[in-house]
C-alpha cells in the first residue's frame, strides 16, 4: 500500500482508501482472474482549498479486468462522511439508471452505507465488480454478438471451466456493428501445478496460475488471437516465457470449448515433464555425491541444477562445476573444469566440456559412472592445458 497516496485524502476518507488498497490488492474478487494492482489517480478535492495534500475526496480507480484496466471515478463528500460515495463509470451502459431494488439486491453495502466501517468502500467495489461481470456477459446478448455469446456459453458449460473462471470485456460500442471494439475473454486455466519444482527468487512469486487471454477482433469472430500469461513462478519453473508456444487458434470453425482443453493438456504435459526432470536431477546429483562425496564444495539444494567439487588427480587440484539443464536427461549436463593454480587474462583458467559419453536412455547409475570415468581421464588433459596456458 502506498502511504503517500493515502495521505493525499481528507482524514475522513483515508480509512476507506487504505482498506481498499490493503484488501483489494490481495482479493481476487477485486483484482480479478489476472491479478494485478489497483491504481489510484487524479485525487482532487470537491471544495475550494489551497491544501496540496490531506484534502482529496474524489479520485479515479483503475481496476485490472479481462486483460485491461477499467476506470471508475469515486466521489465522496469529505464534509459528510455518513453519505455514501457517488460513482461515474467509463461504461455508460452500466448502472445508467439503477432503481432501488437493484441497489438493495446487488449492492447492499452501498444501499446501507456504513460510514463507521473502514472496509465499507472495499465491500462496495467488490459488489460493483460482481455486477459488472454479469453486465459484460449480458451485453453479448443485448448487442446480438451471437457468435461470441455461443463461444462463452459453450465454454462455461464444460467441466473444466466455470463462470467464475471467465471474465468478459466488450470493447467500445458503436452504432455500426462493423466499428465495434474487440471483445476479450480472460480465462483461468485449471492446471495442476502442485508437482512443479521450487524456484529461486528474491521476490514472492505469488500463486501459480495460468491465464488465457482470447481476443475476438470482430463480433463475427473472424479473427481470434490467443495469448498465454503465466505467473512468475510458473514461467520460471517451465524455463521462461519463450519456451511454451501456444497452438494457433484453428481457422476451421473450431470453438473455445475445443481449444481451451488443448492448451490445458499442453501445459499439463509440460508441467509433468519438468517435474520428472526435476526428480531425475535430484537422482543424478545424489549418485554423483556418492562417487565424489568427500569433494563436495556446494550444490543447489532447491532446483538441483548445480554442484561444485574440489577434485585431485596425481597431486593436481582443480574445481569441477556441474550444471544440469532444465530438461535433463533429454539435455546432457555440462562440466566446467577450473584450475586453482593458473590464470588467463586475470581470470582462473577453465574449460567447458559437453562432448563426453552420454545417452538419455541410460539409467542414472550408468550416466554417473561414465561421467566419473570421463572426468578422471580428462583431468590429465586439463592439467596440461592449464600449464600451457601460462606460457601462451
Amino acid at each position: 500500500m502506498n502511504e503517500q497516496i493515502v495521505s493525499t485524502f481528507h482524514p475522513n476518507i483515508q480509512p476507506f482508501v487504505k482498506e481498499l488498497l490493503v484488501n483489494g490488492n490481495v482479493d481476487m474478487d477485486i483484482t480479478g482472474i489476472g491479478g494485478g494492482n489497483l491504481k489510484i489517480a487524479e485525487v482532487q478535492s470537491g471544495r475550494p482549498t489551497i491544501e496540496t495534500s490531506g484534502s482529496g475526496d474524489r479520485f479515479k480507480l483503475s481496476i485490472p479486468f479481462a486483460g485491461q484496466f477499467i476506470s471508475w471515478e469515486i466521489i465522496f463528500n469529505s464534509y459528510r462522511k455518513n453519505y455514501p460515495p457517488d460513482f461515474t463509470f467509463n461504461d455508460e451502459t452500466f448502472l445508467s439508471d439503477p432503481d432501488v431494488d437493484i441497489l438493495e439486491k446487488h449492492l447492499p453495502s452501498l444501499a446501507n452505507w456504513n460510514s463507521q466501517d473502514p472496509k465499507a468502500l472495499y465491500y462496495v467495489i467488490s459488489e460493483l465488480l460482481a455486477l459488472y461481470r454479469k453486465h459484460q456477459v449480458n451485453l453479448l446478448d443485448e448487442l446480438d454478438y451471437s457468435r461470441i455469446q455461443f463461444e462463452y456459453l459453450s465454454l462455461v458449460r464444460q467441466a473444466q471451466v466455470s463462470e467464475d473462471d471467465v471474465e468478459v470485456l466488450v470493447g467500445n460500442r458503436n452504432k455500426s456493428r462493423f466499428l465495434c471494439g474487440a471483445v476479450n475473454f480472460l480465462i483461468r486455466l485449471k492446471v495442476d501445478f502442485s508437482g512443479l519444482p521450487p524456484v529461486l527468487s528474491t521476490e514472492n512469486p505469488g500463486e501459480n496460475v495460468a491465464i488465457l487471454l482470447v481476443t475476438f477482433h470482430s463480433p463475427e469472430g473472424s479473427r481470434i488471437t490467443p495469448q498465454l500469461h503465466l505467473s512468475p513462478g510458473v514461467e520460471k519453473a517451465l524455463g521462461g516465457a519463450g519456451t511454451l508456444q501456444l497452438p494457433p487458434f484453428p481457422p476451421d470453425g473450431s470453438c473455445l470449448m475445443d481449444y481451451v482443453p488443448i492448451v490445458v493438456d499442453q501445459l499439463q504435459e509440460r508441467v509433468a515433464n519438468v517435474t520428472q526432470c526435476y526428480e531425475k536431477k535430484k537422482e543424478y546429483l545424489a549418485a554423483l555425491f556418492y562417487h565424489l562425496e568427500k569433494s563436495i564444495l556446494e550444490y543447489d539444494g532447491v532446483t538441483f541444477s548445480h554442484a561444485s567439487f574440489m577434485l585431485e588427480r596425481r597431486d593436481f587440484h582443480f574445481l569441477l562445476h556441474v550444471t544440469l539443464p532444465l530438461y535433463f536427461p533429454k539435455e546432457k549436463p555440462t562440466f566446467q573444469f577450473q584450475s586453482v593454480y593458473h590464470a588467463r587474462y586475470g581470470n582462473p583458467y577453465q574449460t567447458r566440456c559437453d562432448d563426453y559419453p552420454f545417452s538419455p536412455r541410460w539409467d542414472i547409475s550408468e550416466m554417473v559412472e561414465r561421467a566419473c570415468q570421463f572426468i578422471t581421464e580428462y583431468a590429465e588433459i586439463f592439467q596440461k592445458n592449464s600449464i600451457q596456458s601460462v606460457h601462451n
